[in-house]
């Protein structure tokens, strides 16, 4: 996989009807969760304190540590609105972000085979049967994957190869293959970060209070236009003011 296009379809798709829930938003102290109401499915949640942002919900949990302001780091290392997989999978302390990959082995081995196939007559229908085919090997773990690599030889030559050689054919450098590649869950982790982020900053009015500038106005279910309530100093009644007058409404 490259671009990953298909785990972005599938976080669409997974999450479609999914509802964000503040369940916690001081600061850098964030806890946000995200769930369809009719359904339990891939749910997540994300939280933040200073330093690290964890990715958890339905399936493997994720830790990223980095930067005061994770939301601020995701922000600005986000490629072009998607996700930045390489850079983030450096910053992941806990949890696998890579996984055995049964596609990079497939291209390993058929690489090789189309390499060698001109010298070697039936290769490529006899690898299909003894590794793909296989009722011992299932090559969908990383361990057969590469035992079955290592252990194949084929015998049946139709003339000497490039360099005169008449010998069977086996795999090479099978040690050398790069067979993980980003797990699907970490990607879809990255993409939930990335729009978690997005909704997150859409419940901003955008006006701070005029009495605590450190504190925003939160867009709510009741937020009236042209009314700013800062949340985060004592509920929906404190710090309630009039952005165009610049005047507190008491």
């Amino acid at each position: 996989m490259t671009d990953y296009p298909e785990i972005a379809a599938r976080f669409a798709r997974d999450t479609a009807g999914h509802e964000m829930t503040v369940l916690h938003d001081e600061g850098l102290y964030r806890h946000l969760g995200f769930q369809n109401p009719n359904s339990g499915l891939y749910w997540y949640e994300i939280t933040t304190t200073p330093g690290q942002l964890t990715f958890s919900g339905d399936g493997e949990s994720f830790v990223f540590r980095v930067a005061p302001d994770m939301f601020e780091m995701f922000r600005r290392s986000a490629e072009s609105g998607g996700i930045n997989a390489t850079y983030w999978a450096e910053k992941c302390k806990t949890g696998n972000a890579e996984s055995y990959s049964r596609e990079r082995f497939e291209k390993y081995v058929w690489k090789q085979v189309a390499d060698a196939e001109t010298y070697y007559r039936g290769l490529r229908g006899d690898v299909q049967e003894e590794i793909f085919d296989s009722l011992v090997w299932n090559v969908d773990g990383e361990h057969d994957a590469l035992f079955v690599a290592m252990q194949y030889a084929f015998f049946l030559t139709a003339g000497p190869d490039a360099n005169g050689n008449r010998g069977p054919f086996s795999f090479r450098n099978v040690y050398d293959w790069q067979l993980r590649d980003f797990d699907w869950w970490f990607l879809f982790a990255c993409h939930a970060i990335v729009d978690a982020i997005v909704k997150y900053d859409a419940t901003m009015c955008g006006s701070r209070c005029p009495e605590h500038p450190e504190h925003y106005c939160r867009r709510s279910p009741v937020h009236q236009p042209g009314i700013c309530r800062d949340r985060k100093q004592k509920g929906t009644e404190s710090c309630t003011w009039d952005p165009v007058t610049k005047a507190v409404i008491r």
